[in-house]
C-alpha cells in the first residue's frame, strides 16, 4: 500500500488537494459499485426509503410513520426521493460520495495536524475499504456513514479557533446529532480535549474569551434540537416525538454486557484483520512520530467512541463504523517515513507485495460483489414482481415479519405506522406498546396477501382461517399467502 501511495503521489503532484477529492470518490464508487444493484442490503435502509418517501408525501414522522431514531435520516432521504425518485441505485450512489467527502476530510485534518500528506492519503483510503467490505459494517447506507460526515467537518473547522468556525462546528455536530444521538461523545472528546489543551498552553490567560467560544459552539450545537422540539410542538403531534426522543431511549436495548461488547469488538477486529494489524503495530511501534498531544487527543477520542457505542447495549455491527475514524487516523501512521518496521513487515506491506496484496484485495472483493450482489438471484425483487401484476392501487399487503423494501419496490403504503417490521416482531423491541394489538388491527383490513418469513403463531392463526398458501420463494422459506375472497 506504501508504494501504491508513493506512485499515486507522484502522478498527483501537480494536483491540488481537490483532484485527491475526486481520487476518494472514484475509490469509493469502485469499491462499492456491486451493492449498488440487489433491491435490499439491510433492513434499516429499507425503513429509511420507506418512511422519507412517506414523508415527501405528507405523512407525518413519529404519528404516521414511526421510527426510533431521530430525524435527521429520514429528512436526508426525504430529500434524496425529491431529487432522485424511488432510484435505490442513485441513493446509494449518493452514501458512496457521502463516504468519500468523508475521506477526504480526514485527508484535510490528518494533513493539517500531522503534516504528512502519506498518512493523510492512507487515512483516507483506509476508511473507504473499512466502510466498503461487510454490509453490516457500512457497506449498506446506514446512520453512522452519515453523522461520520458531521463529524469530520465538525473537527475540521474546530481546527480553526474562529468564532465562526466554532459556531459552525458545533451545528454541523448539531445536525449529526440528530442524525443518532451518539454524536455527543464525539463532541465532548473534541471539545473537552481541545478546551482543556487551549487553556494550559495560553497560561489561563484569556479565559473567558477562550470559554465563549467554546460555548458558543455549545450553543449551535443545541440549535437544530431546539428546532426539531419547536416543529413538533408547533405542529400539534409532538406526543409522539417525545415518546420517541425522550422515553424510548431511557428504555431502549439491553444493559450494556461487558461479555457481548468484547464479543463484538473482536468481531469487528477479525472481520477487518489486515487494517487491525496495521493499528496496533503502529500503536506500539515504540518510534515518536508524533506529539504527545496528538496521541493523547487521538487515544481520548477512541475512548469516547468506545464508551459511546458500549452504552445502549445493543451490540449492533453497524455501531462499529464510530470507530472507524479515529482508527483510519491512527492506522495512516503506519505509512509514515519515520515509522520502525521490522524487514518482513516493510518487505510485505509497503513493497511490491504490500502493492500487489492490495490489488488482490480489491479484485476479491469486486470478484464477490459480482458474485453476490449482481449475479445472485434477487428474492425480495422476485416476490416483488409475482405481487405486481396482482394487485390493484387500492389492495394492501402486509409483509408481516418479511421485509418491508416490498413496500418500496411495489409502491405501496405499509398497513401500519411501525414501518420496521422487527418493531412488532423483535423482544429487542418489547418498548413498543399493544404490539399484538396492532398486529390484529392490520389483519382486520383485510390486506390481500400477507407475508411471512418466520413462524408467528397470531398471524398464522389468522392466515388459516381467511388465507391460502399461493406461492414460495427461497426454497420455501418465504411464503406468500392470499386473502380467499
Amino acid at each position: 500500500m506504501g508504494s501504491l501511495i508513493k506512485h499515486i503521489e507522484k502522478l498527483a503532484h501537480s494536483f491540488n488537494n481537490y483532484h485527491w477529492f475526486l481520487f476518494f470518490v472514484l475509490l469509493s464508487i469502485a469499491l462499492r459499485f456491486f451493492s449498488f444493484f440487489p433491491s435490499m442490503l439491510d433492513h434499516d435502509e429499507s425503513t429509511y426509503m420507506i418512511i422519507g418517501r412517506d414523508i415527501l408525501n405528507g405523512k407525518i414522522l413519529y404519528t404516521d410513520v414511526y421510527d426510533t431514531k431521530p430525524v435527521g435520516i429520514f429528512l436526508f432521504y426525504d430529500a434524496l426521493e425529491a431529487l432522485f425518485g424511488s432510484s435505490i441505485f442513485i441513493k446509494r450512489l449518493v452514501f458512496a460520495f457521502v463516504v468519500s467527502l468523508t475521506s477526504y476530510f480526514i485527508y484535510l485534518i490528518s494533513k493539517k495536524l500531522f503534516n504528512e500528506k502519506r498518512v493523510a492519503v492512507a487515512s483516507g483510503i483506509i476508511y473507504i475499504f473499512y466502510v466498503s467490505i461487510w454490509n453490516s459494517h457500512g457497506r449498506s447506507p446506514n446512520t453512522e456513514l452519515l453523522f461520520n460526515l458531521f463529524t469530520v467537518i465538525s473537527l475540521f473547522l474546530f481546527l480553526k479557533p474562529k468564532y465562526s468556525t466554532f459556531f459552525m462546528g458545533g451545528l454541523a455536530m448539531g445536525i449529526g446529532f440528530m442524525v443518532k444521538y451518539v454524536v455527543l461523545f464525539d463532541l465532548f472528546a473534541f471539545l473537552l480535549f481541545f478546551f482543556i489543551l487551549e487553556v494550559k498552553k495560553l497560561q489561563y490567560k484569556n479565559f473567558w474569551q477562550v470559554f465563549v467560544r467554546y460555548a458558543l459552539a455549545c450553543f449551535s450545537f443545541i440549535l437544530p434540537f431546539a428546532a426539531t422540539n419547536l416543529y413538533f410542538w408547533m405542529g400539534d403531534h409532538f406526543n409522539g416525538f417525545y415518546y420517541a426522543t425522550y422515553e424510548i431511549p431511557m428504555s431502549y436495548g439491553a444493559s450494556p454486557s461487558l461479555k457481548r461488547y468484547v464479543i463484538m469488538i473482536l468481531e469487528f477486529a477479525g472481520k477487518f484483520l489486515p487494517i487491525t494489524f496495521l493499528f496496533f503495530y503502529t500503536l506500539f511501534s515504540g518510534r515518536k512520530i508524533v506529539s504527545n498531544e496528538h496521541k493523547w487527543f487521538l487515544g481520548f477520542w477512541l475512548v469516547c467512541a468506545m464508551y459511546a457505542i458500549y452504552l445502549p447495549g445493543k451490540e449492533m455491527s453497524h455501531y462499529a463504523i464510530q470507530l472507524m475514524l479515529p482508527i483510519s487516523f491512527i492506522t495512516g501512521f503506519f505509512f509514515h517515513n519515520e515509522l520502525r518496521k521490522d524487514e518482513f513487515t516493510k518487505k510485505v506491506v509497503t513493497g511490491k507485495t504490500g502493492w500487489i496484496l492490495l490489488l488482490l484485495i480489491f479484485v476479491t472483493l469486486q470478484t464477490l460483489g459480482l458474485k453476490d450482489d449482481f449475479l445472485k438471484k434477487d428474492y425480495h425483487k422476485e416476490v416483488a414482481n409475482y405481487l405486481e401484476d396482482k394487485i390493484t392501487p387500492n389492495d394492501k399487503v402486509y409483509v408481516s415479519n418479511y421485509e418491508q423494501i416490498i413496500y418500496y419496490l411495489l409502491h405501496l403504503e405499509s398497513p401500519t405506522k411501525y414501518v420496521h417490521s422487527t418493531l412488532l416482531f423483535s423482544e429487542k423491541h418489547s418498548y413498543i406498546k399493544n404490539r399484538e394489538k396492532e398486529i390484529k388491527r392490520i389483519l382486520n383490513q383485510k390486506p390481500k396477501f400477507v407475508l411471512m418469513q418466520y413462524k408467528n403463531d397470531l398471524v398464522e392463526s389468522y392466515l388459516n382461517k381467511n388465507y391460502h398458501l399461493a406461492a414460495r420463494f427461497k426454497n420455501g422459506r418465504i411464503l406468500v399467502y392470499r386473502r380467499n375472497d
